[in-house]
């Protein structure tokens, strides 16, 4: 199965498989973010990759509201469209305080559709000082710099090359993720636009309700990361009753393109255990305990031993940690 659908988002759907899974992209990005990560997830799940509203290949109305909470409105309305299969949410940076966000309001709903599990990847969730790019870019006059042509490939390869921790994994597909879509001047504005409609304001709006959030959550962080420090990390699996926190060592911003296969890993771990479950007949939450599938016994997460409850985290630095690199065919 493949299919693309625009409006507001640009989506991309492939694969078969439950639980489906929904991939949101972080702050300039796109879909094509995930490229490492598609083939094999796509192998067991049914895949869907959005493009935000202004980002990548999405609708870019001219006064559009770009901002974090009304890309988590559309989000909502998004994920209402599932069936009995409840999604896992993936998102990376201003994607994962985006997914925070529509799950909160779909809660706030009835919970009929809250996603079957969350994994919040380098989250943008808590009020912080925005990153160089981001304050440059709502400066007057600085910003509309922007809107002369697209930046060439070395400024791009500079601004990156601030956010990883290795600089090698920086290869050409990866800086042209970012670049490539800013060919057009209407796409341009759309950025910029959506670049000062971010408020730290939203975030404090999240962090108070995170607690309530009590489905399966998987937090993901590199321990070298300067844009959004590991300390977030840990404060932010303290906040999610049920969550699980990987560390990857060596790892900046962008752990599905530093270490591909390291931090896609503990998501198909994730995922297994999510495998078949269904939303409860009449609509709230999801059948069985979230860690359980359509039939048997609960499974325990790593590092914890069966029975046991609370949170688990994960470090996965030392001789056995998976190491970075492509994926497998």
């Amino acid at each position: 199965m493949s299919r693309t659908i625009t409006s507001p988002f640009h989506l991309e759907s492939v694969g078969q498989g439950t639980p489906p899974v929904v991939l949101i992209h972080g702050f300039g990005a796109n879909g094509r973010f995930w490229r490492k990560w598609i083939p094999r997830l796509s192998s067991d799940h049914e895949v869907h990759t959005l493009d935000l509203m202004g980002f990548g290949r999405s609708a870019t109305p001219p006064g559009g509201d770009y901002s974090p909470m009304a890309q988590a409105r559309h989000l909502v309305e998004y994920l209402r469209r599932f069936g009995n299969h409840p999604p896992v949410v993936i998102g990376h940076s201003l994607g994962a305080g985006i997914a925070v966000a529509a799950t909160l309001r779909l809660m706030d709903e009835g919970g009929a559709w809250t996603p079957g599990g969350l994994v919040l990847i380098s989250g943008a969730i808590y009020p912080q000082k925005l990153p160089p790019f981001l304050g440059l870019a709502q400066l007057p006059l600085v910003g509309e710099l922007f809107l002369l042509g697209r930046p060439p490939r070395f400024a791009f390869r500079w601004g990156l090359q601030t956010i990883v921790h290795d600089r090698a994994s920086l290869d050409r597909d990866l800086v042209d993720t970012y670049r490539d879509p800013l060919r057009s001047l209407r796409r341009r504005r759309a950025i910029l636009r959506a670049a000062r409609q971010v408020s730290t304001r939203e975030g404090a709006q999240l962090a108070h309700r995170l607690p309530e959030i009590r489905i399966p959550s998987l937090v993901i962080w590199g321990e070298e990361d300067r844009v959004i420090p590991p300390e977030v990390a840990h404060r932010l699996h303290g906040d999610l009753p049920e969550s699980e926190l990987v560390l990857l060592p060596k790892v900046g911003h962008l752990p599905p393109e530093e270490a591909a296969e390291a931090s896609l890993a503990p998501v198909l771990e994730f995922l297994a255990r999510r495998k078949g479950a269904r939303r409860v007949a009449g609509g709230r939450g999801i059948g069985g305990d979230a860690r359980q599938g359509a039939s048997g016994p609960e499974l325990p997460r790593p590092g914890t031993k069966p029975g046991s409850q609370g949170s688990d985290t994960r470090d996965l630095s030392g001789p056995e940690a998976p190491e970075g690199g492509p994926l497998p065919s």
